[in-house]
């Protein structure tokens, strides 16, 4: 029997061989984590089962941080483009796909259907995480292609029905779907109860606590909660995980559990991806090349067409329909479960199935390119390069703004200053009690660690005009310093301390500091709006 730590040691050097090279060229590491799958897959016997079970932790943990960006009010105003958009490219693409291959393969034309489904479906793990990356996912190819992306979920749940029937014929079809329409409900009446009341009251305990380590396990436990119950009614863990991330989007605790879940995110993602490479079999690929890469290049570009031609004469600018058909044009992993039941009962020719799965992983490592170089592609079909489509996202974010870091008693007469003189700005302490108070107070106040770099990104420090540093912990204002530099180097940066040795670093960065012993709140606003500290 291998070592698991040995399987573990290979797993990361392989993947660093591939991602550190990688990462010069700003080739995605996603590429890197398929191509460790594999060369490990024809070098070890691995339980792949395990590995994808852990894998799928990935897209729930992704899903859910999507669902934190999409609350109850925005996702009721993307109707059109989850039930409108998303019913007709399940439609078109699978009724086109399905369409071709009873023809061309002479499959049986129910099993056809199922295969044109899953060829319908785009990559969620993928699309999301390089739209949110690149903070693309708010513009309006990026909302139609989420919208899209959402449906598609949910339309997995049919698919895998159509199986059981056509596998079981003693199978009743209306009992089934009843069966789902109740699951939705009932998971739709859980999650709204789970993320307005239990989630909320779980997370406010955990806070309290002010520990770290505790606040991040109870968020563990809220998502992983939220999946298992969607499972639990016959639906899909990551639909569960993005319901419970909706609804806590509306809570005062988004921003931290943001940054939190991150690091589990990324490292769930890449083990999802290294699932994906384990499939392949390169001896298969090696015999087979010349087919599979005339079905890759086809399936890809037929689904982009379908999608364009569908999107055309429902959006208003044509680039639009271009950018979302491309980054929508790969097939996506719920393929892998799909073509896993086809061949388990032996519905497809084993070779034919083989052939897909390689098709989609594929698919997979190209469309980090094509979302890096959408804008482009989009320049190919379309000349029109002035772009009106980017001035349809919905409202700007805030910007010219004051952050202030630390809610205490200067942090509040600081704010309530603000206030009176107009002025936008955005306060964050990580101490639960002084973020309820000033809200109570009217003042715009969030919870969350300033210390945590992904927080400081959330509050669009890039485009603030200064922050003002209030906290009295000198080793957690110099690492916020640090944080702050690097994401904005030009940043205007204010600190309060007393501490000899840290002034000379803040002198030398170029940041303003005052003495704690002076007049602070006047000071501190006096030069966050003069902003005379980099000139």
């Amino acid at each position: 029997m291998v070592s698991p730590i040995l399987v573990v040691i290979v797993l990361l050097l392989i993947a660093l061989s591939f991602n550190i090279p990688f990462a010069r060229f700003k080739i995605p590491p996603i590429i890197g984590y398929i191509f460790t799958g594999i060369i490990v897959s024809n070098i070890f016997h691995l339980d792949k089962h395990t590995i994808e079970i852990i894998a799928e932790l990935g897209i729930v943990f992704l899903m859910f941080m999507i669902g934190l960006e999409f609350s109850p009010e925005k996702l009721k105003s993307m109707k059109k483009e989850v039930f409108g958009f998303g019913i007709a490219e399940m439609s078109i693409v699978g009724g086109f796909f399905g369409f071709v291959f009873w023809w061309l393969f002479d499959v049986d034309i129910r099993i056809a259907l199922i295969i044109g489904s899953a060829l319908a479906l785009s990559s969620t793990a993928i699309v999301l995480k390089l739209l949110n990356e690149s903070r693309e996912i708010s513009k309006p190819y990026g909302r139609i292609a989420l919208g899209i992306l959402l449906f598609q979920d949910i339309a997995v749940i049919p698919i895998l029905i159509a199986i059981s029937i056509i596998v079981n014929k003693d199978a009743n079809l209306t009992q089934l779907v009843l069966k789902t329409i109740s699951g939705f409900i009932a998971l739709g009446i859980f999650m709204y109860i789970y993320g307005k009341y239990i989630a909320p009251f779980i997370i406010s305990h955990a806070t309290k606590t002010k520990s770290d380590e505790i606040f991040i396990a109870t968020v563990l436990l809220v998502v992983l909660v939220a999946a298992e119950i969607a499972h639990f009614f016959g639906l899909s863990y990551s639909l569960g995980a993005f319901l419970a991330g909706m609804i806590l989007s509306e809570t005062k605790y988004k921003y931290q559990i943001e940054a939190d879940l991150v690091p589990f995110r990324d490292i769930l993602l890449g083990i999802f991806f290294v699932s994906v490479g384990l499939m392949v079999n390169i001896e298969f690929v090696i015999h087979n090349i010349g087919s599979i890469i005339l079905m890759t290049v086809a399936i890809m570009l037929l689904k982009a067409l379908l999608i364009y031609l569908m999107l055309k004469y429902f959006v208003k600018h044509n680039r639009i329909a271009i950018k979302t058909a491309f980054i929508l044009s790969q097939v996506g992993e719920f393929a892998f479960v799909i073509f896993a039941l086809l061949g388990k009962y032996s519905l497809v020719d084993n070779v034919l199935l083989q052939k897909l799965v390689v098709v989609v992983v594929i698919s997979m490592i190209l469309t980090p390119f094509i979302i890096r170089y959408i804008y482009k592609i989009a320049d190919i079909f379309d000349k029109d390069v002035q772009n009106f489509e980017e001035f349809e996202i919905a409202p700007a974010e805030v910007s010219g703004h004051i952050i202030l870091i630390g809610y205490d008693k200067i942090g509040q007469r600081i704010a309530r200053k603000l206030t009176r003189a107009g002025i936008p700005y955005v306060a964050i302490d990580k101490q639960i009690e002084l973020v309820k108070q000033g809200l109570k107070n009217g003042d715009n106040v969030i919870f969350g660690n300033a210390a945590n770099k992904r927080v400081l990104e959330s509050l669009n420090v890039e485009d603030a005009s200064a922050v003002i540093i209030t906290t009295l912990n000198e080793e957690h204002t110099h690492l916020i310093t640090e944080n702050l530099l690097d994401i904005n180097p030009n940043l205007n940066i204010i600190v309060l301390t007393d501490d000899e040795n840290e002034k000379e670093f803040y002198k030398n960065h170029n940041v303003y500091v005052v003495d704690k012993s002076k007049e602070l709140a006047e000071k501190l606003i006096e030069l966050a709006l003069r902003c005379e500290i980099k000139k």
